[in-house]
This record gives C-alpha cells, sequence and structure tokens, in this order.
C-alpha cells in the first residue's frame, strides 16, 4: 500500500463521514423540530391583556401592586414589576400615595365575557 492508496482511503471515508454526520443532522431536526408546529389556541381559552389605571394608596409598593394584579401569563413577580415600570417610565422602586399608575391585566375577551 502506497501513500496514495492511504490517501484515497481517507478521503473516501472523510467524503462518507461527512455525509452520515449530514443525514443524521437532517433526520434530528426532522424528529426534534417536527413537534414545534404552530399549536392553535381555542377562543375560550384565552385571556386578553388589558390595561386600567389605579391610584397608589399610602401602604402600596410595587410589589403589592404586582400580588394584587398580575396573573399566570406573566414567568414571575420580578417580570410584572418590570412591565409596569416601563409602561410608567419609572426608573427606580419608588411610587407616591395618590400618584395614578398604569397597570397590565388579563382577563377574557370581551366578547366572550358577553356571551357567558
Amino acid at each position: 500500500m502506497n501513500i496514495r492508496d492511504i490517501a484515497g482511503f481517507i478521503h473516501r471515508h472523510y467524503k462518507l463521514s461527512v455525509f452520515m454526520i449530514g443525514a443524521a443532522l437532517l433526520i434530528m431536526v426532522f424528529l426534534f423540530g417536527a413537534d414545534k408546529k404552530e399549536k392553535h389556541v381555542d377562543a375560550s381559552t384565552y385571556n386578553v391583556k388589558y390595561f386600567k389605571c389605579i391610584t397608589i394608596e399610602a401602604d402600596d409598593t410595587l410589589w403589592s401592586i404586582a400580588e394584587e394584579n398580575m396573573s399566570e401569563e406573566y414567568s414571575s413577580i420580578n417580570d410584572y414589576i418590570d412591565e409596569v415600570k416601563s409602561i410608567n417610565a419609572l426608573v427606580g422602586d419608588k411610587i407616591y400615595s395618590g400618584a395614578t399608575l398604569v397597570v397590565p391585566y388579563y382577563a377574557a375577551p370581551v366578547e366572550q365575557a358577553l356571551a357567558n
């Protein structure tokens, strides 16, 4: 066996291994990506985001407001507080009694609520 035979052998196996790896990747994408199809939500099972204005009471904090208004659509209370701060252009966590805040909340769509 000379050097050319060895080089040819390596080259053929290299092409085969690249082909096999590519095929394996395609199969994995097909198998694991097939489950990522868009799921349609039944109109009767989803909530819509609304906004309301609230007046801050003496003992209110962003945390207490979040506990009162947030729902399962938020992954954490901090996410809800961050959204309230963003909506109201708050830089810090300080809020003042008598001031008004716009807060988000989720509820059934109006047309669904009227139908029930």
